[in-house]
């Protein structure tokens, strides 16, 4: 046990130094570290959904660097804002009274049910718009018809997710925990996604075995027989995400659902409509 012991410290000394080494930083330059991890974040999750997910030959750099852009100025600097400085005010008289544990769920019901639904949603359509070329008024009516589905796949996730980041987490890295969580759920959701599109040529011999069954029995004569069998159809759970801070796989302008602050868009039915993974 000792030897074990001794080479599992091994093995975990370079990951505690580059945490420590992080955590250090953005104890000093909070905004700055929570600024640059968003952008990173941001832009491997927009690579790996054009690479991965939508097996592109080359990537769209015009829509990669709009969702720099967004991660940089939304993601990074309005949520960093927003979390560590106006939530902080806001909610200071509770947190002085109770702590941070009893104005975790009042920071989580503003975050999730008026900034989300009210802001982020907003922008978020409007930049999908303008990589897909779409009028704004178009972008708005599919963020107010799809609202609802939105927020319920949001709140699955996010609403665990906030209460542990606004309960446990220090200022410093509440928007890195963000983008850890948001990263690993456009992962998550893209591999699903991936998993279940390699059962599409089983689906389709199947259909072309039972055509060729109706054309046979046609062709002598016989009543055409089809072989029944039950195919599922499994839903990439309620919503698409995408990060992706991924946004985190339906179409949105078919279905309306944005899983989880990441937006996974079928790629099938239209080219520019690619799986979009923030936040």
């Amino acid at each position: 046990m000792p030897a074990i012991r001794r080479v599992l410290n091994v093995l975990k000394a370079p990951f505690v130094r580059i945490g420590k080494a992080y955590n250090d930083t953005a104890e000093k330059y909070p905004m700055y570290t929570g600024v640059v991890t968003t952008v990173i974040k941001t832009s491997a999750a927009d690579l790996f959904a054009q690479k991965i997910v939508e097996r592109r030959e080359e990537v769209d750099w015009r829509r990669h660097g709009m969702f720099v852009m967004f991660g940089f100025g939304y993601l990074g600097c309005w949520q960093y804002y927003l979390y560590n400085d106006l939530f902080v005010r806001w909610c200071k008289p509770i947190t002085a009274l109770v702590g941070h544990r009893g104005s975790a769920p009042l920071k989580t019901f503003i975050d999730q049910c008026i900034h989300h639904p009210l802001l982020y949603f907003p922008c978020f359509y409007t930049l999908k718009g303008m990589v897909e070329g779409r009028p704004i008024s178009e972008s708005m009516a599919d963020y107010s018809e799809h609202l609802w589905d939105n927020c319920k796949a949001l709140w699955m996730i996010w609403v665990p997710a906030q209460m542990v980041n606004f309960t446990v987490v220090p200022l410093h890295l509440r928007i890195p925990f963000v983008a850890g969580v948001s990263f690993a759920w456009t992962v998550v959701i893209s591999c699903m996604r991936g998993a279940l599109d390699t059962k599409k040529p089983a689906a389709e011999e199947d259909t072309a075995i039972m055509m060729e069954s109706v054309v046979a029995n046609a062709n002598n004569g016989a009543p055409a027989s089809v072989r029944s069998s039950s195919i599922v159809l499994q839903p990439l759970f309620n919503a698409a995400t995408a990060s992706a801070d991924c946004p985190s796989g339906a179409g949105i302008a078919g279905s309306g659902q944005v899983g989880l602050q990441q937006l996974i868009v079928d790629d099938a039915r239209d080219a520019s409509s690619a799986p979009l993974l923030l936040r």
